[in-house]
This record gives structure tokens, C-alpha cells and sequence, in this order.
């Protein structure tokens, strides 16, 4: 069977406050049909006036009604301000969701600028 590496937007330039845990939410993304696993998150966050501190979480659902808290799973990432340039392209691995819906969340810390623009790319890797 062949398999094909396919990018769903996540995140496309959205705001992300200055305040702590505020954020932008994905919509949810369908793991029933074709999906083999998740590959990695990509992202980028920029910031005119600082250097953008952001983090990512995710939540899943076995009928994309009731989901869990993002507080449920450990985060993708707690701080960007961590990685070598916060400010470039960046790939999370993923763990293994066990679940068949799934949404992304990206949020602020307490240092984020208020200008802070994110964009974000979930690449699946799917049956052919």
C-alpha cells in the first residue's frame, strides 16, 4: 500500500494575546479515513514588537462532540522561547492520539507580545 505525506492548515496567521492561555483553536481533524499517523506540527510565530512566546496543546474526541481538556494530554510545547530561534520554522513530533477526532490549540505565555502572528501546518501521513 502507498502512502503520501498531506498538509492541513492548522493555524494561518492567527493573533495570539499578550495574555497568559489565550489562543487560537484548530478545527477538528478527522483520523477515521486513510490516516496513518501524525507526523509532526509545523509552525512559525512572528513578533514585531518582541520575541513571541506561544505554546501548543491538543484534545481528542471518539465522536468530535464531547473532547477532553487540553489539560488532559501532555502539551506539545510549553514555550518557544525555548528553541534555538523562536522566530523560524519549527516541526513537532507527535505522539501516538488515540482517538478519532483531534484539535490543536495554540496559546500565549506570560512573556508573549501582543502583536504575535502564528501559522501552523499539521502534515498526516495517509493511505494512498
Amino acid at each position: 500500500m502507498t502512502e503520501r505525506l498531506v498538509s492541513k492548515r492548522l493555524f494561518d496567521g492567527v493573533l495570539v494575546s499578550g495574555v497568559t492561555g489565550s489562543g487560537a483553536q484548530s478545527s477538528a481533524v478527522d483520523l477515521r479515513m486513510g490516516v496513518v499517523r501524525l507526523e509532526s506540527l509545523m509552525f512559525i510565530a512572528s513578533s514585531v514588537a518582541s520575541t513571541p512566546d506561544i505554546s501548543f496543546a491538543y484534545a481528542i474526541s471518539p465522536d468530535n462532540v464531547t473532547y477532553g481538556s487540553y489539560a488532559d494530554e501532555t502539551a506539545l510545547l510549553t514555550s518557544s522561547v525555548s528553541l534555538t530561534n523562536p522566530e523560524g520554522w519549527h516541526a513537532l513530533a507527535l505522539p501516538t492520539i488515540l482517538g478519532a477526532f483531534v484539535k490543536f490549540s495554540v496559546s500565549s505565555t506570560g512573556s508573549n507580545p501582543t502583536d504575535t502572528r502564528v501559522t501552523g501546518d499539521l502534515w498526516l501521513r495517509m493511505n494512498q
